[in-house]
C-alpha cells in the first residue's frame, strides 16, 4: 500500500516513517511512503503558497494553485511508474471540520491501494481545494499547528491492518478498538456522555479569483462588510446544519 503526504514539512512525515514499525515496513516494502512540499509547485516569484483571504479576517490561507499542480504531478507519475498501484485511491485533507478518524474507518481505508493526504496549515484552505478530495478526516475536537501529525495518526492505523506489518496478527483481535473488544466499547457509550460541539466556520477563499471556472463568491469580492457578514453568517448557519443531521 502507497501513502503520499503534501505538506510544507516533509522532514516530520519522513522522520517518523523511518523509524517503528512503519520503518520496518517500509523496509519490507509492505508500504510506501511519498512526502511532498507543495510550495515546489507554487507559481509566486516568493514561494508563497499562502494569502490573505478574499473580505478580510485574521491570518493567510492555503491557496489552491500549488496544492492542484502537486495533486496532478503525483497522479501523472502514478501512471508512469509501472510499481505503482493503479487500483482504489482515496484523496483525503486534514480538516477539524471532517469525519471522526477511528478505527472502523481505519479498517475501511486498508482495502484501498493508496491513500493522499493534504496538509494544513495557518488558517486553513481555500475552500476550492476541497473540490480536490474525497473525505475530508478529522482526529479529534481539538486544535493543531497543521496536518503532518493527523496524517501520521492515520498511517500508522492503517498501516497496523495490512497483513504483515505487526509480527503477531492476533494482536489486531485483542487490542482497543479490534473487532472482539468493539462490541464491549459500544455497551459503555450511552445518551448521558457529553455530545461534540458543533463546528461552525465560513467557507475560506483566497487567490486567484477565478480558478478554471471555481470563482470566488460576488459577496467576498464586493467590498461591503454587511454584506460579507451576511454571507459568512449564513454559511456558517448551514455548516451547522449539515453536521447536526
Amino acid at each position: 500500500m502507497r501513502f503520499d503526504v503534501l505538506t510544507l514539512f516533509p522532514k516530520i512525515i519522513e522522520s517518523y516513517c523511518s523509524e517503528s514499525i512503519l520503518g520496518r515496513a517500509r523496509k519490507a516494502r509492505l508500504i510506501k511512503v511519498g512526502a511532498h512540499n507543495f510550495r515546489e509547485y507554487t507559481k509566486d516569484n516568493h514561494g508563497h503558497v499562502d494569502a490573505r483571504p478574499y473580505g478580510g479576517g485574521p491570518g493567510m490561507v492555503l491557496q489552491i494553485q500549488p496544492i492542484y499542480d502537486c495533486l496532478k504531478k503525483i497522479k501523472a507519475l502514478q501512471k508512469k511508474n509501472s510499481d505503482s498501484n493503479n487500483g482504489k485511491i482515496k484523496i483525503i485533507a486534514l480538516d477539524p471540520k471532517g469525519k471522526k478518524f477511528d478505527q472502523r474507518m481505519a479498517e475501511k481505508f486498508s482495502k484501498c491501494d493508496r491513500l493522499v493526504f493534504i496538509c494544513g496549515r495557518y488558517e486553513g484552505f481555500d475552500e476550492r481545494i476541497y473540490k480536490l478530495v474525497d473525505e475530508r478526516i478529522s482526529v479529534g475536537d481539538y486544535i493543531l499547528s497543521g496536518g503532518e501529525l493527523p496524517a501520521l495518526t492515520v498511517i500508522e492505523a492503517v498501516s497496523r491492518l495490512i497483513p504483515g506489518v505487526l509480527g503477531n496478527a492476533e494482536s489486531l483481535t485483542n487490542e482497543t478498538f479490534g473487532k472482539s473488544k468493539i462490541s464491549n466499547l459500544k455497551s459503555q457509550i450511552n445518551s448521558k456522555l457529553p455530545k461534540s460541539e458543533i463546528f461552525k466556520e465560513y467557507p475560506q477563499y483566497t487567490r486567484p479569483e477565478n480558478f478554471m471556472g471555481l470563482k470566488v463568491p460576488k459577496a467576498l469580492l464586493s467590498g461591503n462588510h454587511k454584506l460579507i457578514e451576511k454571507w459568512r453568517e449564513s454559511k456558517s448557519k448551514k455548516t451547522g446544519e449539515r453536521r447536526k443531521k
